[in-house]
């Protein structure tokens, strides 16, 4: 642009946000389409620079060779440099990245701390680099004496010096202080800026420094960075362009990178405090760890300790300072603060007429489930199971989980079901049938199926559900299980799934039912295919509950566990009503007076764990599995079997990296020698790969 340089660090500030982890391959796809944009300064690597991974700073996905090897290898018009951190990178990094033909290297230091940049702007000048320093926390230095340290900066013969406003927090009358202080203080030294977003002003900062005669601004696709990020290219290029620079860089272009390559790797929404206040108080990121731990010792809010750390230091924060100062505010008088309320979501079912007949009950949940799917962006979903002969259609919840929102009724009668499904249809996105049962003699998923026209039909197993959930309640409150004594009362379904998930597990499980007969003939054909962790089965109760740890009542509405069974199990066991109804009121009372862990099973984590499966498995069917070709060779995906010689890759629909070579029975070809002979194909997808994804 005109005048202004964008330096484009999504591959380097980024990576904070992913821990990272952008990948060589990363790193040349990326940097090949900010080139294409027209960008002509792109910075890659560790967030905290050249040797960052061998110091302790968290271990990068590539090392910092493989990222200048990949920059390298694809960049022709854009300079391409990295981060250097005086204490964390070595004379020998600047060296081998000088090696690779890396153009420019950023040398950040806090800006109290600029002298430790000088050797190393003087060995990068050697090195033929373009340098710039970088002063990390501008704001710990008034305007005047940060702009003594950039004329130092200059005389040592740096080419660009940074105002850096690290924790997102400085005004745009503060950056205009600073840029125009640094501007007079030096002659020919560029001046940049590089700003963060917490208090959003990352973008509003970009211009406000340019007017004051800032030359060089940062940004990031979608603002991807540290902490809450930085400005982000796609609005800082738009405006400049509004403002009538003369644009050298294809906004549309740059729009679809940021859309297709980084949006995926952000799954923040909305404001996070912690952020806001690290920026209110013009604190950095890098000390929260010290934040939380004297929060979580003293049991303050960590936006206190933010704050007040910030009158102390807004340089350095060791946890010795923030332990002080938590024992200091937990003295105070305490604080009172509102408390926000949550509260299980409940749906009114009833009118002033009374209660609403099916049909308008099932429309009204369906109605929540709408709203819910739209203002969480999660699909919604309706799954219909069977109640007890003679009951009313019930309703019994609805539930979120990461991937959608679930309603549920259970229902007795085919007129039940042709009201539920008929005022559902098309309100919801998928309605979930529990595949196993029958209504009056017809299979329900048959009599779903033929009267929606909408929505789109899915099927599960409500015994499935039923085991997957007594196995996680189990491994959630014990955690290892093997060598467990569990015992199951009840012989159905759910309660032999369970017990094979559970002796799958090394658990030693013992099944009880009063049918002898029936008992012997399951353990029996079920030990048959087991090799290890045999099913026992037992037929007196009371031998079958000495010194288990976890007895489950699986029988349905039929109260077997009783006061003495529970007296005989061990004395920090675990008891699990999976039959709504397992325990009598005797045993019940005992249980919860003797210290006994109680609970009542909850089929919606199971049910959950069923509907991801489901919507996974129809991911991976229409978007993933499959085969194609890209650029004239044959590609497979997904688990679908392809040729010998055929490249496997992640995804059909929306390939971005290559698996291996198929061996055509199922696997990959793993002989080095034999692999030398796909090169060419490997080449000609990672070609086709690219020109997608940036296309």
């Amino acid at each position: 642009m005109k005048g202004i340089t964008i330096l484009e660090c999504t591959l380097r500030d980024g990576s904070y946000a992913i821990d990272y982890q952008f990948t060589a391959e990363d790193t040349a796809i990326i940097a090949a389409g900010l080139e294409d944009a027209g960008f002509r300064f792109i910075e890659i690597g560790h967030g905290l620079g050249l040797n960052a991974s061998n110091a302790g700073e968290g271990v990068a996905a590539a090392t910092d060779e493989e990222y200048l090897k990949a920059a390298s290898s694809v960049l022709k018009k854009a300079k391409f440099g990295m981060f250097f951190i005086p204490g964390i990178g070595r004379e020998e990094d600047l060296k081998m990245a000088a090696d690779y033909g890396m153009d420019f290297v950023r040398i950040g230091t806090n800006a109290p701390e600029a002298d430790k940049a000088e050797k190393y702007i003087k060995l990068a000048k050697k090195l033929g680099m373009i340098v710039s320093s970088n002063l990390m926390k501008s704001y710990a230095l008034p305007p005047e004496e940060l702009a003594e340290k950039a004329r130092l900066i200059e005389e040592w013969g740096a080419d660009i010096v940074y105002v850096v406003d690290s924790a997102g927090g400085m005004l745009p009358k503060e950056i205009k202080e600073y840029v125009e202080a640094t501007k007079a203080k030096t002659k020919d030294i560029e001046v940049g800026l590089h700003a963060h977003n917490n208090l959003s002003l990352a973008v509003a900062n970009s211009l406000v420094a340019i007017e004051a005669g800032a030359t060089m601004v940062d940004s990031c696709l979608q603002g991807i960075g540290r902490s809450a990020g930085n400005t982000q290219t796609e609005i800082l290029v738009l405006v400049l362009e509004k403002l009538g620079y003369n644009p050298e860089i294809d906004s549309i272009k740059v729009m679809d990178l940021g859309k297709k390559l980084v949006n995926p790797l952000i799954h923040r929404t909305g404001v996070d405090p912690i952020e806001v206040t690290s920026g209110y108080a013009m604190f950095h990121s890098k000390f929260l760890k010290n934040i939380y731990r004297a929060a979580n010792k003293y049991g303050l809010d960590p936006r206190e300790l933010i704050i007040e750390s910030s009158k102390r230091s807004v340089v350095n924060v060791p946890e010795e300072l923030v332990m002080n100062i938590g024992e200091e505010l937990k003295e105070k008088k305490k604080r009172k603060r509102g408390k926000i309320e949550t509260s299980i979501r409940k749906i009114d079912l009833r009118t002033e007429e009374g209660i609403l007949k099916v049909g308008e009950k099932a429309k009204k949940i369906a109605a929540e489930l709408f709203s819910l799917s739209k203002k969480t962006g999660k699909r919604s979903i309706f799954s219909v199971s069977t109640s007890n002969k003679g009951q009313e259609a019930v309703f019994p919840f609805i539930r979120e989980n990461n991937i959608s929102v679930i309603g549920n009724c259970e229902v007795n009668t085919v007129k039940q079901v042709n009201e539920v499904i008929k005022a559902v249809d098309g309100i919801v996105d998928i309605i979930l049938v529990d595949a196993d049962k029958k209504i009056e003699g017809e299979n329900l998923l048959q009599i779903v199926s033929e009267i929606v026209k909408r929505s789109e039909v899915m099927n599960y197993k409500d015994t499935d559900a039923w085991a997957v959930a007594a196995d996680a309640l189990i491994s959630q409150i014990i955690g290892d299980i093997s060598n467990s004594k569990i015992v199951i009362f009840g012989c159905n379904n759910p309660s032999i799934k369970a017990a094979q998930r559970l002796s799958e597990r090394g658990a030693k499980v013992t099944l009880w039912d009063e049918n002898p007969d029936r008992l012997n003939k399951i353990i029996k054909g079920f030990n048959l295919i087991k090799e290890n962790n045999f099913i026992d089965g037992k037929v007196d109760k009371i031998r079958a509950s000495t010194n288990a740890n976890v007895m489950i009542g699986f029988s349905i509405n039929d109260q077997v566990i009783s006061k003495k069974m529970l007296e005989k199990m061990n004395p920090n066991g675990l008891v699990i009503d999976a039959g709504i109804g397992s325990i009598l009121p005797e045993g019940l009372q005992y249980a919860t007076n003797s210290g006994l862990r109680v609970y009542r099973l909850d089929m919606r984590a199971g049910l959950s764990g069923e509907i991801i499966t489901a919507l996974e498995t129809k991911e991976l069917m229409e978007n993933i599995a499959g085969k194609s070709e890209i650029n004239k060779i044959p590609v497979v995906a997904g688990g679908f079997i392809g040729k010998r010689g055929d490249v496997v890759v992640d995804s059909i629909s929306n390939p971005a990296r290559i698996i291996g070579i198929a061996d055509g029975m199922g696997h990959l070809i793993k002989d080095a020698k034999e692999l030398k002979k796909y090169d060419e194909s490997i080449k000609k997808v990672k070609s086709g790969i690219a020109e997608r994804l940036l296309s």
